[in-house]
């Protein structure tokens, strides 16, 4: 925005220039124009997430080897009919949170546990 500011070339010519769309430059130079700002506007409404995390990570920290159906059973069982969720919603709460699932091959049985850092490396899969 401020390439267009400081120039004499067309919006066309910026646009181009960063490989943005006319559109989205009109819309930066029109929101600084009008409120002296080009910040996006803060994200409005959405979705929150009906699983209690607290109530879920101690069920984690009891026995982090359950599977993502037997963690929904016991989740299910702890909260009021009204607040029983999916295994899809506990599994996408799992995955906010920061846990992985891992298998064990000694004993074949799942781990949920929080996810490690990464330490730059590039990964073997492939």
């Amino acid at each position: 925005m401020r390439a267009y500011e400081t120039t004499t070339e067309s919006y066309a010519m910026v646009a181009a220039r960063f490989a943005i769309s006319v559109n989205t430059l009109l819309r930066w130079v029109q929101r600084a124009r009008e409120l002296g700002d080009p910040a996006p506007f803060a994200k409005g409404g959405g979705w929150r997430s009906p699983v209690d995390l607290p109530v879920l990570h101690r069920f984690v920290a009891e026995r982090p080897d359950r599977t993502t159906d037997e963690l929904t059973r016991a989740y299910n069982r702890a909260v009021p009919p009204a607040a029983r969720v999916h295994r899809s919603s506990v599994l996408r709460a799992l995955q906010r949170s920061g846990y992985v699932f891992k298998n064990n091959a000694g004993d074949r049985r799942n781990r949920i546990e929080p996810a490690s850092k990464r330490n730059g490396r590039p990964s073997n899969a492939g």
